[in-house]
Formats: C-alpha cells, sequence, structure tokens
C-alpha cells in the first residue's frame, strides 16, 4: 500500500504542515507520523519554523536543498546543520517559500514572485536548473503543482501544451491534473509524497486519490 489518507490534528491541510523529500520527512513535533512514515519510508525530522508548525508553507526541498524562509529562528537553523541536505535562509520580502518553488531532483520551478537575485542561490542549494515562470499564468507555482522524482500533479486549468512542457521541465514519466480535498485546486496543501509514497488529505476523495495515484505513479 502506497497510500493513506490523514489528518494533522484534524485538518485536512496536510501539506501546510509538512514536507517530504527522498530522504526525510519534516514534521511538526506533536504530529503522529508513524503509520504515514510507514508509507513514506525516510527518516523524520521533527522541528518548527518561525516557531510554527506550519513546515510546509515555509519550505521548498529536495533531496539536495531545503530553502528556508528569512524569519527562522537561529536556535531552530541547527537541527539542519546535521543533515545531508544543504539549506538556504532566502533574504526575501516572501515567507511563505512553499507556495512559491516547485522542485525535484531534476528542476525548480521558481515564481516570479521571488527576487531574481536568489536564484543563483537556490540553484546552488537545490544542485538544479532553476526556471523563473508563472504555471497556468498563476505565481503561487508552489501551491497548484507537486512534483515528486516519479510524478507530477498540477492544476485542472492548464493547458495541454505547458501540462507538456512542466512535466518535460521536471523529467517525471508520471503526470496529471488533480485536486485535493474535495476540490481545492491548492493541491500542495493536501498532500505529502516522495517517490515511495502518498499521503493524501483526509477529505480527498476516492476518484481525486486515482489521480494522484496516477499523478505520482502509483497505480
Amino acid at each position: 500500500m502506497k497510500v493513506k489518507s490523514y489528518s494533522y490534528n484534524g485538518d485536512s491541510n496536510i501539506g501546510i504542515f509538512f514536507r517530504c523529500n527522498d530522504k526525510y520527512l519534516f514534521s511538526p513535533f506533536d504530529a503522529k507520523i508513524e503509520e504515514i512514515n510507514k508509507i513514506l519510508n525516510v527518516e523524520v525530522i521533527k522541528l518548527k519554523i518561525w516557531d510554527s508548525n506550519l513546515i510546509g508553507l515555509y519550505t521548498a526541498c529536495n533531496s539536495n536543498g531545503i530553502i528556508l524562509p528569512k524569519t527562522i529562528y537561529e536556535d531552530e537553523k541547527e537541527v539542519f546543520k546535521n543533515l545531508d541536505l544543504k539549506f538556504l535562509v532566502l533574504d526575501s520580502v516572501f515567507n511563505a517559500i512553499g507556495n512559491l518553488i516547485v522542485c525535484n531532483d531534476n528542476a525548480a520551478i521558481v515564481s516570479p514572485l521571488i527576487e531574481r537575485e536568489n536564484l543563483k542561490l537556490i540553484e546552488e542549494t537545490l544542485d538544479v536548473e532553476v526556471i523563473h515562470r508563472k504555471i497556468a499564468n498563476k505565481f503561487l507555482v508552489g501551491s497548484i503543482a507537486y512534483v515528486t522524482n516519479k510524478g507530477l500533479a498540477i492544476y485542472r486549468d492548464i493547458d495541454e501544451e505547458e501540462f507538456n512542457e512542466i512535466k518535460e521541465i521536471f523529467k517525471v514519466k508520471n503526470a496529471n491534473i488533480a485536486t485535493v480535498n474535495r476540490g481545492s485546486v491548492y493541491i500542495s496543501s493536501g498532500i505529502i509524497a516522495n517517490s515511495y509514497g502518498l499521503i493524501v488529505g483526509e477529505k480527498t476523495t476516492p476518484i481525486e486519490i486515482h489521480n494522484l495515484q496516477e499523478a505520482f505513479g502509483f497505480l
């Protein structure tokens, strides 16, 4: 079984609380993650960012590095110094990094809202090509798309040409349009995923789960 439904303290918007790659699951301290990590199969790192549990909202990562907001406290950065992961504290006016970057181990799409002078630092941290662009004419690229090294779930109103273009950028075999939690187009708010498994918000319907399984190659 590679898919599981989950809520965090009764909230189905699980993606704003967790961040995952093929090495680590970054989790709030109070989260009960034993069952979901049987699916994701990675080391669990418990932490806060800006004294908050909104880890998914405030970060973006792949297996090479993680991007953190400049509001992170000094003591909160200590955990990253002991990981097999580069980290960058992004000097940006924007803190909700997770809404503005979508990446895997092949590429990163960074919202035009992120200042151009940050692109080289992001590229060096994630160790991938960085593309500075919108998706489906939307600035919140990290909200409307979620990518792993196996697949891509993306905003339902994207046209076919751009869908294929984004799939090619990330070099994934699997891709699908999707929604989460009974129709939300903000896909990343409702899932936690890596190459090994998929966790979906508890309100996600069977049809939505099927579309997500197809997107991430778990059918």
